[in-house]
C-alpha cells in the first residue's frame, strides 16, 4: 500500500510533538544518563583519534553510533549534552519513518498519528531519546529496514525491488554495529520479505546474496570485536545463537514474562480501546476472565511481583527520591504495592477483554469474509519478532539480566498490530479514552524525564561544591554515572572479570575493607579507582554520617514535589 496525501505532512506534525515535549521536559545534566557514559568515551576517543576503543563496560559493537556521536563532538565541542544530543535525530527520523511504516500497512491517518506519538511520548522512548545509549539507534535500524522491505513489497519492477531489499540489508548491518537485534533485519526480515516476493525474477536469488553478504559481515564483525582490547566479547551476533541449554532457571521464564507484561503496558492505550465492546464478548469470556485474574492476583500479592514487571529504565524514571542511595543505587517504585496490584489486573485483564472482542468478531462470518489480508504482517513480523525473543532467552539462560530497555524493539510491531486488529474488528478510530490515557502517558513520560534530569543536576551542584572544597573526583560516590565516568578518565577501564584482552586486566587483590553487606559500595569491584569518602544521596544511607556540607534542594514535577541531595561522609572508607 503507498503513502496517502498528506502522510508526509503528519508525520512531521508528530514528530513536532515529540520534540516539545522532549524540550518541555529539559533533559540536559553534565553527566551520563544510567550506563551511557562509556558510549560517550568512546565517542570522545572517536573524535579526537579516529579509533573505535572500549574501556570494559560497554559489551555490544561499537560503529556509528559512536561515529555519529564523535560527528556532534567534532561540530559543538565535547560535553555531555552534545554527544547525547546525537540521538536527537535519530529519533526524530525514527517516528518519521514509523508513522510512514503504519500508512503503508493500512492504518487510517488518525490512528497513525495515535500509533506514532504511542511510541514516541512513551515512558521508554522519550527518557531514551535524551541518552547515549543503544537503543533508539537499534530501534532506527530496524523500523529502517521494515520502511525498505515494505518498499520493496510495493515495488513494480525487478530492479526496484532488489534495490529496496539492498537497503534494508545493508542498513541493518550498519545498524547492528550498534545494537545487534538490528541485524536480524538483514538475516531474517528481508529473507521473509523475499519469500513473499518469491515468483519475482530474482528476489530469491538477490536475497541469497544479500544474507550471504550480511552474514559474512556480521561474522567478521563478532571476530573484530574478540581482538579489541578491553572489549567484552559475548553474544554479540547471531552466531551466538548455536549454544547449549544447560540448565533453565525459573527466573529466567519470570523475566521473560515481565517484559510480555511490560509491553502491555506500553501499549495499553490502544487496549484500552476495546472496553467499550465488554458487554458483547459473552458471559462465557467474562468468567475466563475472572478465573485467570483470580489467581493471577493472589500470585502476585503472594511475591510481589507486579507492576511493572521489570527493572531498569522505567524504576528509575519513576523513583520518588524516598529510598535511593549513591552507594547502591537502588531505588523504590513510586506506587505502592496495592496500588501496583490493582493497575496491574486493570492493564491484564484489559488486554484480555481485547483479545475476547476481537475473537467474537472473528466468529462473525460477514466480518470474516470483509478482512484485510494479514500476510504480509505476518511474514515481516513473525520470523523476527521469534528470532528476537530467541536472543533474550538465551541472555536470560546465561544468566545476563533481561531489562525493561530490551522491549522496545517489539513496541513498534505490537503498534502496529494491535491498531490494525482494533481498526479491522472493533472500530474504524480509536474512541477518546484512548486518547485521554495517550496525554497521560505522555504527561507521565515528561515529568518523570524532566525530575531525574533535575535529579541528576542536583547530584552536579553537590559535587561540585564537595570538589571546591579539594575533594577529588576519585574520593566521590555520586551514583553509577559518576562513579563510572570516574573510573575511566582516572583508571583507563573498568576493572571487569569478562575482559580478557589484554591479559591481566582484571585486578583480583584489591584492598577493599571488610564491610557488613549494607554498607558494600555497588559494583565497588569494577571501580577500584572510586575510593569515596563522600557519598550524594536523597537521604540518610546506611553506615554513612551527615557531612558539613549544606544539603541541595530541587523542584520535581512528581511527589515529593520538594526533594533535596544530601551529601554523607562514609566512615569506613574515609581515612
Amino acid at each position: 500500500m503507498t503513502e496517502r496525501p498528506h502522510a508526509q505532512r503528519n508525520g512531521l506534525i508528530c514528530a513536532a510533538i515529540f520534540a516539545a515535549c522532549f524540550l518541555l521536559a529539559w533533559p540536559f545534566a553534565e553527566m551520563g544518563f544510567i550506563d551511557d557514559w562509556s558510549y560517550v568515551k568512546s565517542a570522545q576517543v572517536f573524535a579526537e583519534t579516529g579509533r573505535l576503543t572500549y574501556n570494559g563496560w560497554a559489551a555490544p559493537m561499537l560503529g556509528w553510533q559512536v561515529a555519529w556521536g564523535g560527528l556532534f563532538i567534532r561540530l559543538f565541542g565535547f560535553s555531555f549534552t552534545s554527544v547525547k544530543l546525537a540521538t536527537f535525530p535519530v529519533a526524530i527520523l525514527t517516528l518519521i519513518l514509523f508513522h510512514a511504516v503504519l500508512v503503508r500497512f493500512g492504518i487510517t491517518a488518525r490512528n497513525a498519528i495515535f500509533g506514532t506519538l504511542t511510541l514516541g511520548l512513551s515512558p521508554l522512548f522519550l527518557p531514551l531519546s535524551a541518552s547515549f545509549l543503544t537503543d533508539i539507534y537499534g530501534l532506527f535500524a530496524v523500523v529502517l529496514c521494515l520502511y525498505c522491505c515494505q518498499r520493496a513489497l510495493a515495488s513494480h519492477g525487478s530492479a526496484s525491488m532488489i534495490a529496496w531489499l539492498s537497503i534494508a540489508a545493508v542498513s541493518s548491518v550498519l545498524g547492528g554495529t550498534a545494537r545487534q537485534t538490528a541485524w536480524l533485519g538483514a538475516l531474517v526480515m528481508m529473507p521473509s520479505t523475499a519469500w513473499l516476493l518469491r515468483k519475482r525474477r530474482g528476489a530469491l536469488l538477490a536475497a541469497a546474496v544479500l544474507w550471504g553478504g550480511s552474514f559474512a559481515c556480521i561474522s567478521y564483525c563478532g571476530h573484530w570485536l574478540t581482538k579489541q582490547p578491553y572489549a567484552r566479547p559475548g553474544m554479540t551476533s547471531i552466531l551466538g545463537l548455536v549454544k547449549a541449554f544447560d540448565h533453565i532457571r525459573l527466573a529466567s521464564l519470570r523475566d521473560l514474562v515481565g517484559l510480555v507484561l511490560f509491553l502491555i503496558l506500553l501499549v495499553y492505550p490502544i487496549l484500552v480501546g476495546s472496553l467499550p465492546r465488554i458487554g458483547k464478548i459473552g458471559r462465557p469470556a467474562l468468567i475466563v476472565i475472572a478465573c485467570i485474574l483470580a489467581p493471577w492476583t493472589l500470585f502476585q500479592w503472594y511475591f510481589k511481583w507486579t507492576l511493572p514487571w521489570t527493572s531498569d529504565l522505567f524504576l528509575q524514571m519513576f523513583s520518588p527520591g524516598r529510598n535511593p542511595t549513591a552507594v547502591s543505587d537502588l531505588r523504590e517504585f513510586i506506587l505502592p504495592l496495592p496500588a501496583r496490584l490493582v493497575l496491574s489486573l486493570l492493564i491484564i485483564g484489559t488486554a484480555m477483554v481485547f483479545v475476547a472482542a476481537v475473537l467474537a468478531e472473528l466468529r462473525n462470518p460477514e466480518c470474516a469474509a470483509a478482512s484485510t489480508p494479514w500476510r504480509e504482517v505476518f511474514w515481516l513480523f513473525a520470523p523476527f519478532t521469534l528470532s528476537c525473543f530467541a536472543l533474550l532467552l538465551l541472555l536470560a539462560l546465561d544468566d545476563i539480566a533481561v531489562i525493561d530497555r530490551y522491549v522496545l524493539v517489539f513496541l513498534p510491531l505490537a503498534i502496529v498490530c494491535l491498531i490494525r486488529l482494533h481498526q479491522q474488528w472493533l472500530a474504524p478510530n480509536l474512541p477518546r479514552s484512548s486518547a485521554v490515557l495517550l496525554v497521560i502517558y505522555a504527561v507521565l513520560a515528561i515529568t518523570a524525564t524532566h525530575d531525574w534530569f533535575a535529579w541528576q543536576r542536583a547530584r552536579l551542584i553537590a559535587i561540585d561544591e564537595v570538589r571546591s572544597s579539594g575533594v577529588p573526583p576519585t574520593a566521590i560516590a555520586g551514583g553509577l554515572e559518576y562513579r563510572g565516568w570516574t573510573q575511566i578518565e582516572n583508571g583507563g577501564h573498568i576493572n571487569s572479570l569478562w575482559v580478557t584482552n589484554p591479559p591481566g586486566t582484571y585486578q583480583t587483590s584489591l584492598e577493599i575493607p571488610p564491610v557488613a553487606d549494607g554498607c558494600k559500595m555497588f559494583f565497588s569491584h569494577l571501580m577500584p579507582a572510586v575510593r569515596p569518602h563522600y557519598a550524594v544521596a536523597f537521604s540518610r544511607i546506611p553506615c554513612t554520617q551527615p557531612s558539613n556540607y549544606p544539603p541541595v534542594s530541587y523542584l520535581a514535577w512528581l511527589p515529593p514535589f520538594h526533594r533535596t541531595v544530601d551529601v554523607q561522609e562514609i566512615p569506613w572508607l574515609k581515612q
